[in-house]
């Protein structure tokens, strides 16, 4: 009996040379495609049905999904049969002949890609007010001050950071890169430290009490209150507890990778573009200049804005009149 879609699956995930996240997102899409094609055989797969299953793909809420999800299906299917291609299990990929979903400009829809969604000083002020630990204010900091990506700040061990200099050990693509902290973020940490519930891992190796002394500030970063390392899961519920009650100007939720985001768009323009890449752990530099276009669009919002606010300048005959001690009084300068 040939291999099954669903052996197959499963021996792809374990082949995959990626980092965990990656590798968790691959496991959730491809357990979908399990329970639709499981017991075939790839060959027999045809490029109309991969199109229909695409096309079908719903949300918890019995939504169709979003383009840049069904997209994302798209690519984790074309990845798995040029895989199948490589272990001589097919010949060609049956997807290449499905079109990728494109956006329904009329329906408001738009590539992810295309959406950089950025949080202003007052919502970064909140959510690091509504912080109900300095575990979390600290790793909220973090994220918003170096730009690091969650997965990346998770996978810190205290002994990666030392003088303000943040050593990524195996950033996106298992990419190492440095980075740095700013002073608050510094006091954060060594505030943090004194209150951190130590390593368990990193205590295992101590045999005298002088040594778990000194194993204290070793091990995961961020960790639990069981002194286990902080996953995923828990620290995005934390930031939604943080977040509560919040949205974007679109209506859509906060997310915890919008702190990485703000990092960026605060830094376009004020900084070489390259630095910036560099300290981002962008592979590609049109990843990067992704941001300038937000800048942009946030530099004439505040123009406008500010335009709109203020008293001085000319009467509404298009006439300059000279400001007066209470305009000035009134005015609001925006940084």
């Amino acid at each position: 009996m040939k291999d099954q879609i669903k052996e197959l699956v499963e021996k792809y995930v374990e082949s995959l040379e990626k980092d965990n996240d990656t590798i968790k997102a691959y496991r959730l899409d491809l357990e979908k495609f399990v329970l639709a094609f499981g017991p075939r055989e790839p060959m027999d797969i045809k490029g109309q049905e991969l199109k229909d299953y695409l096309d079908t793909l719903n949300t918890r809420n019995s939504k169709r999904v979003s383009v840049s999800t069904q997209n994302r299906h798209y690519a984790t299917i074309s990845c798995f049969f040029n895989w199948l291609i490589r272990e001589s299990k097919l010949i060609e990929n049956p997807i290449k002949s499905v079109i990728r979903r494109k956006p329904n400009k009329d329906a408001g829809e738009a590539n992810s890609k295309d959406i950089i969604r950025y949080l202003d000083k007052e919502t970064i002020q909140k959510i690091m007010s509504n912080a109900k630990t300095i575990r979390e204010e600290f790793l909220f900091d973090l994220l918003y001050s170096s730009g690091l990506r969650i997965s990346e700040a998770l996978a810190l061990n205290v002994q990666d950071i030392r003088n303000g200099v943040i050593q990524i050990r195996a950033g996106k693509g298992n990419r190492a890169r440095v980075t740095y902290m700013s002073k608050i973020t510094e006091k954060l940490f060594r505030k943090y430290l004194e209150k951190r519930t130590p390593d368990r891992a990193a205590l295992y190796k101590a045999k005298t009490i002088e040594e778990a002394q000194a194993l204290r500030n070793e091990g995961s970063l961020f960790t639990t209150n069981n002194g286990t390392r902080l996953g995923y899961h828990r620290a995005n519920q934390l930031f939604k507890q943080a977040a509560r009650g919040m949205k974007n100007p679109d209506s859509t939720p906060l997310t915890i990778h919008q702190l990485r985001h703000t990092f960026c768009t605060e830094r376009v323009g004020h900084i070489d573009i390259r630095v910036l890449q560099k300290l981002a752990g962008h592979s590609d530099i049109r990843t990067t200049l992704r941001y300038a276009k937000v800048a942009d669009k946030v530099a004439r919002e505040q123009f406008e804005r500010f335009d709109r606010e203020q008293k001085v300048g000319f009467d509404e005959h298009g006439t300059f009149k000279l400001p007066t001690q209470e305009d000035f009084e009134k005015a609001e300068v925006l940084i």
